[in-house]
This record gives structure tokens, C-alpha cells and sequence, in this order.
């Protein structure tokens, strides 16, 4: 995708909100000429399923600031010289200078390599990237990739796998009546089967009598017995400071799926903190800081989604849980199969089994509430995004290695705070670690200096919404002038905007839940209008806000 000056604008932005991480984007100040580290980004990106981008000429330490680069042309010829004899083999790399408020920026997008074609090596070693920069591949990482390229045409079934020992005696019990009995229920076919053949037929068991890896996993007694990475780990992880107690709660999970989801979800509940918010009958009530519906979602997708060959599970790698003061993160080992970020972010339907014998059991599961385990229709992540917008909270994060997948719900943060930071700088001209003021989600147990309530979640999501895109607030504002639905040519006339630029800042403004839209895409009929308010709100003038979201006062000083 071609860059422009709007969508380095609107990506340093994100960056901002989202605290400095990312995946996908290496911001490099290069004020004494090529960093010797390109070549290791280079190559990390060139592994990533989704390549990455390089830009030259943004300084970190002060804010992510555009400060140019002296001499462009030698600094894209060194990129390519870099991306051409110093990773092996040489991905593609697009290469343009943009001039920012007349500073050039040098911006590289790295293509990944085909599957067949990784891992790309830099002076002998392979590279790829996490949120704070670039790491030497792992040797169970680069098998994992070698085992992709091997069966990239053809299906592995690891959950098909049969456990040599275990047999249908080793189910737990309850879960197991309550299984069959789901199964007869929903499926005619299997109706008048007796036990064992709808559990060989289902895929708990082989033709043997063994149970399969899918069959332990989600059924038996003490999976961990046979597979101790099948434990799940949840930890609250503190700020470092000089007594040390990095750790709190730190918990490891054990048992059958249904169980790990409903301890996890009891950890997670009695760990989250809480913030007040009303009732709509305007009592007052404790609620979690992050949407626990969103919550499990996640936990569950994890628990099923898993990789389960032998270089994640043979090599001692579990699913993390942690809790931090910037966000809660789970890791899931092994990246995604057949289904991109893209897909999982989009409002198509995205489904795509990695274990598709556990998914079908799983979808027959139901934890002690009982809610199913997994609903199967593949809109899951859409209800987490929509469960954070309602909260007030950023979109997650969802970030593909190729070998391990992270999940970031962000933590909001409030009025006066600064974002924690994620470490400190390694000196490569990362964007992690960067500290920031972040659309806050306001106190409402507080009044602010007019004396007013302070602005619901709905509105921080709205803000925050907002400030991810350069025109966001335009968009906000036309529409709250208007003070009625508008179509998409009457939203251009009142925000004096391109086409292009209403379509990008309504369409993230449509994923974060603040706008409404009234029709089908496309059509000329269609109108767009806001939800962050509620329909028959109190008439009073809209608070100003400043670019964090906190509220300006209209008092005149005495």
C-alpha cells in the first residue's frame, strides 16, 4: 500500500494510543546515517506472515516526532542493499520518501517471504519480531516452520493423535454424560449409538480404543498427566522496582477444557480491577475493567485454537495469561492457520479451525453455567472488539508470529496518568517503551469542575475512536452539529472532506462502535449516525475535551 503524509500521521497516532507497540512497524531516527540493525528488522519481517514496514527519520525519545533524514536517496539505497546481500534469501522491499512538514522520512515495506522461502537469515541467523523489536528464531520455532513448509499442502491432524494408555475410562465422568448426551441430542445420526461408537465416530477415540490428543484435551480427568504444557499459566505481573516482587497470583491450571475455562475466568474476575459505573436506573455499581465476556471469549479461543504438534507441546510450550498495568495479554503457541488478522478483524464471517477434531468437541462442551465452551460460528473476535468498544477500551491487539499468537485487551488508563511503559529502550530505535498520554476512561464516581457528571465509557470510546484517526473528530463533530443521521455526501459536505478520508475515519469510527450505520454499504440511501450518546439525553452543551479527554472548563476565572 502506498504511503501518504495522512497515514504516517494516522500511524504514528495509533501508536501514541497504543502505548508504542508494535508488531509490524520499526521506527528508526537514523540521524547518523543506516542503522546496522536494519538488516536483522529486514529479516524478521521478511519471516512475519504479514511482512512489516521501516521508517527513517521518526525519533522515539521525543515522542515519536518526524525529524527527518539528511540524505534520503543513500539511506533507500542502503536499504536496498541491505534487503539484497545481507538476508538470505532477499525479500522484496518496496522503498519511498515522503517530505513531512518538510522533513523527508524514508518509509520501507518488507515483503514476506513465501512459506516455502523462510526462514530468511541474516550473518547466519534467522530473526523474527515482537512488540519490542527483533529476536533470534528459537530452535523449536524454526521447526515449527520447516514442519509448515513440509504439510503446507497437506493437513497435519496432531489433535487426532492417539495418547498411548489413556482409553475412555480416563474421561472425566460428568463431562463425559453431559458430552454424549449433547451429542445425541443435536445429531440425529447418532442418536441410538451406543457410547463408544459415537466417541470412536466423534473423534475422542481411535478405532483402538485410545483416547486421541483432542479426546484428553478436552475431556479427560488430568490432560497435564500425559501432556504437562496443556497447563495454563495466569500471573499479574507488577512494575519492576528496586524490592522485587515481580509476580502476584501467580497460578498454574490444570484439567480438561471446560475446567480450565471456568478457573481461568474465576482467576481472571477476582484479579481484574474494577471501576464504578451506572445502572440505568443511575445507582451506581463496581463493574471489571475489561468486558469479561470479551475476556472468555479470548481464553477460549486460546484454549481450543492452541498448536498442538510436537515442537510447541514437545518442547514445554503453554498458553501465558498475564494481567499487567497496560493491558491483559494471552499467548497462544503456534500462529494462525488458514485465516489472517485481517479476516479476524473484519465483519466477514472468519473461521478457521487449527484443530478442527477439539473444535468439534468443544462446540459440545458447556462449563458449570451452563454456557457452551465455544459457540462455532466463527464471530468471536467481532464480539471482543464490540465488548471494548462498549467499554471504553482501545481495540484489541492481535499480533501473528507465524509461531505464537498474542491477544492484547489495553488497560484504560485515567485522567493525569501516563501509560506504563513497556521497557526500556534497546537502543535499536524501537516504538516500544514510549510513555504516553492515552485517551483516558474517566472516574464517573467523580464530578468534574463544572460540576457535571464526567463523560460515560461510551463517550471515552468515542474519543478514543476518535483519536485514532486523523479526521476522526471532524467526522464526530459534523454529525453532532448535525444533530440528525446523515448520508455519506451530506457527511462530506459538513466535514469538507475527500471521499477517501470519510471512508477511512467512518469506517474505524463503525469498528469502535461509535457510529451507527442506517442501510447496506454502498448504498446512496445510507446514513451514519452517532451511538455514544443515548437516544433522549439530557439537552446541555457539549463538554469540550482536550486531546487526552479530559474536560476543558468554561468557567471564567474569579
Amino acid at each position: 500500500m502506498t504511503w501518504t503524509v495522512d497515514r504516517l500521521t494516522e500511524a504514528l497516532a495509533a501508536l501514541r494510543i497504543h502505548r508504542g507497540d508494535s508488531t509490524h512497524l520499526e521506527l528508526k531516527r537514523a540521524a547518523g546515517g543506516l542503522p546496522q540493525s536494519c538488516a536483522e528488522t529486514i529479516c524478521a519481517f521478511a519471516n512475519m506472515p504479514r511482512g512489516g514496514t521501516i521508517v527513517l527519520g521518526v525519533d522515539e525519545a521525543r515522542g515519536l516526532e518526524v525529524t527527518g533524514v539528511e540524505d534520503p536517496a543513500r539511506l533507500a539505497q542502503g536499504l536496498a542493499a541491505q534487503a539484497r546481500t545481507a538476508v538470505n534469501p532477499s525479500p522484496h522491499v518496496e522503498i519511498e520518501t515522503l517530505v513531512v512538514d518538510g522533513r523527508p522520512v524514508v518509509i520501507a515495506d518488507v515483503v514476506p517471504l513465501p512459506l516455502t522461502e523462510r526462514p530468511a537469515e541474516t550473518r547466519g541467523r534467522a530473526y523474527l519480531r515482537q512488540a519490542d523489536g527483533d529476536y533470534p528464531m528459537q530452535p523449536h520455532e524454526l521447526r515449527m516452520i520447516e514442519v509448515q513448509k513440509l504439510h503446507a499442502d497437506e493437513a497435519v491432524h496432531y489433535d487426532r493423535t492417539p495418547v498411548n494408555g489413556q482409553t475412555a475410562d480416563d474421561l472425566d465422568p460428568g463431562i463425559l454424560a453431559d458430552y454424549l448426551s449433547e451429542v445425541r441430542r443435536s445429531n440425529p445420526r447418532l442418536r441410538d449409538e451406543d457410547d463408544a461408537a459415537i466417541l470412536r465416530q466423534t473423534g475422542v477415540t481411535t478405532a483402538s480404543g485410545s483416547l486421541t490428543l483432542a479426546g484428553l484435551y478436552a475431556m479427560g480427568r488430568y490432560p497435564q498427566g500425559e501432556e504437562p504444557s496443556l497447563t495454563v499459566t495466569a500471573a499479574v505481573q507488577l512494575p519492576y522496582s528496586a524490592s522485587g516482587g515481580r509476580t502476584r497470583n501467580l497460578q498454574d491450571f490444570t484439567g480438561p477444557i471446560p475446567a480450565l475455562l471456568e478457573e481461568i475466568m474465576d482467576w481472571v474476575a477476582q484479579n481484574v480491577p474494577t471501576v464504578q459505573a451506572y445502572r440505568e436506573s443511575g445507582h451506581m455499581r463496581s463493574v471489571p475493567e475489561y468486558p469479561l465476556d470479551a475476556v472468555r471469549e479470548l481464553v477460549a479461543n486460546a484454549l481450543v485454537h492452541r498448536d498442538l504438534g510436537p515442537d510447541t507441546l514437545g518442547a514445554g510450550k503453554s498458553i501465558q495469561i498475564r494481567l499487567t498495568p497496560r493491558g491483559l495479554f494471552i499467548v497462544s503457541p503456534g500462529g494462525l492457520k488458514n485465516v489472517s488478522v485481517e479476516q479476524l478483524r473484519s465483519e466477514e464471517h472468519a473461521q478457521a479451525a487449527v484443530n478442527q477434531r477439539l473444535y468439534a468437541i468443544a462446540k459440545k462442551l458447556r462449563t458449570r453455567d451452563g454456557d457452551a465452551v465455544v459457540e462455532g460460528e466463527g464471530g468471536g473476535l467481532r464480539l471482543v472488539h464490540r465488548a471494548s468498544a462498549r467499554a471504553g477500551l482501545l481495540p484489541p491487539a492481535l499480533d501473528d508470529t507465524g509461531v505464537q499468537f498474542k491477544v492484547t485487551l489495553w488497560a484504560p488508563v485515567r485522567d493525569g496518568e501516563t501509560a506504563p511503559r513497556a521497557g526500556t529502550s534497546s537502543g535499536t530505535g524501537s516504538v516500544s517503551g514510549v510513555p504516553e498520554q492515552v485517551p483516558a476512561l474517566p472516574d464517573m464516581s467523580q464530578a468534574d469542575d463544572d460540576g457535571a457528571a464526567a463523560p460515560t465509557p461510551a463517550a471515552a470510546s468515542a474519543h478514543a475512536a476518535a483519536a485514532t484517526t486523523k479526521n476522526g473528530p471532524v467526522i464526530l463533530a459534523a454529525l453532532a452539529q448535525a444533530g440528525r443521521p446523515l448520508r455519506f455526501s451530506e457527511l462530506r459536505a459538513a466535514a469538507s472532506l475527500s471521499p477517501g478520508q470519510v471512508r477511512y475515519a467512518v469506517g474505524a469510527l463503525l469498528d469502535a462502535g461509535v457510529l451507527r450505520m442506517n442501510g447496506g454499504q454502498g448504498e446512496r440511501t445510507t446514513t451514519y449516525e452517532l451511538t455514544a450518546a443515548p437516544a433522549g439525553a439530557p439537552e446541555r452543551p457539549t463538554p469540550l475535551l482536550d486531546p487526552v479527554g479530559r474536560r476543558i472548563s468554561t468557567k471564567n476565572p474569579a
